[in-house]
């Protein structure tokens, strides 16, 4: 029987089966990363952010059995597409055949090339993972270590770069001095910097929707949404985050900075929180045993505030004795602090023209 690519739409459940299946045969429990809510919402259309594209999904069989999978993903001003929602065997074959038909459906819509991985869209996820296969982290990317070999053999090269540091306990010797000179400072000139309370979540989120905006309007692939589509994809924060690792900054009562951490879950919340897994939270987001810096944003009228809350935050992990990740910050980036980090997690962001 051999290879055959099959191309479905949102009606096929069958094959919408096989494509939420075929993770779960290719990672272990601990590595899967996958949020078959949210991919079936996608397959079917119903996605919040679905009316922004229109999706092909490719499926790849080997003898009847799903190998390969993808999602080609078209804006309407857009030259090039986004493929994402890849997962596959190592099976060079099946890749192959899965990226020749996404680039003859391209080809097809008189488009440029291709850039990923993204599945769909900037605010679901997007970069693929390239060392330090380990287990994955909360809000970052994960993969299987020979990906990149087979984009690469299909054409593909790096387009982007980025990186995650992750830096050990502060030192309980370690000065705040500094920290609370600049933070005096700021203050003399009119900012506060603050950690929001539980009561706050909805107003921080529309704060943070406005400030982020303007920090990744510059980035590939980023695509502005509304705030209440941001509200929804973002509310799972709510069950997780520990309020000490969130900080806003405000100059004359409006914000201009924020700092979104969350605890270390690794695989457990996957951009969703189930009622049943609350009990078990609450304990690990009190006393947890690492931080992922997920965002920070500063206005970029206020750029001197970025060293104030890297001292702001670097304080809090000082208090509670915890280390940290900071998340995929773009190689190069100004907000990329490496006081400390011992580890670089990589990550890339591929393209080819078709």
């Amino acid at each position: 029987m051999g290879l055959q690519a099959v191309i479905f739409g949102p009606r096929s459940e069958e094959h919408i089966n096989d494509f939420l299946a075929l993770p779960k045969r290719i990672y272990v429990k601990e590595e899967l990363m996958q949020n078959e809510k949210e991919e079936r919402a996608i397959l079917r259309g119903r996605h919040i952010l679905s009316h922004y594209f229109t999706i092909t999904p490719i499926l790849v069989y080997e003898d009847g059995k799903v190998v390969s999978r993808g999602i080609v993903t078209v804006y309407p001003e857009d030259e090039f597409a986004f493929l994402g929602f890849f997962e596959s065997k190592d099976n060079s074959a099946a890749a192959g055949l899965l990226f020749h038909t996404a680039f003859g459906l391209v080809r097809d819509m008189g488009l440029k090339g291709i850039v990923g991985p993204v599945d769909c869209s900037f605010w679901i996820k997007y970069r693929m993972k390239t060392n330090q296969f380990r287990g994955p982290h909360t809000g970052e990317p994960y993969n299987k270590e020979y990906y990149l070999r087979l984009w690469e053999e299909n054409g593909f090269q790096v387009c982007e770069r980025y990186a995650s540091k992750h830096y050990r306990v502060v030192n309980n010797n370690e000065s705040s001095e500094k920290y609370m000179d600049r933070l005096a400072r700021k203050q003399s000139e009119g900012y506060e910097i603050v950690s929001p309370r539980d009561r706050d979540f909805r107003k921080t989120m529309r704060e943070a929707y406005v400030v982020l905006g303007e920090l990744y309007s510059s980035y590939p692939a980023y695509k502005k949404i509304t705030e209440a589509e941001f509200r929804v994809l973002f509310k799972y924060l709510k069950y997780i985050i520990n309020y000490s690792m969130v900080k806003m900054a405000y100059y004359q009562g409006e914000a201009v900075g924020c700092f979104i951490s969350v605890p270390n879950f690794g695989n457990a919340v996957c951009n969703r929180v189930r009622l049943w897994q609350l009990p078990a939270i609450h304990p690990r987001k009190k006393k947890p045993e690492s931080y992922v810096m997920l965002h920070m944003g500063v206005d970029p009228k206020h750029q001197e505030l970025v060293k104030v809350f890297a001292e702001a935050i670097r304080h809090e992990l000082k208090l509670q004795q915890v280390p940290s990740m900071g998340a995929l910050a773009r190689t190069g980036s100004a907000a990329k602090d490496n006081a400390g980090a011992r580890t670089n997690y990589e990550y890339v962001l591929l393209e080819r023209e078709v």
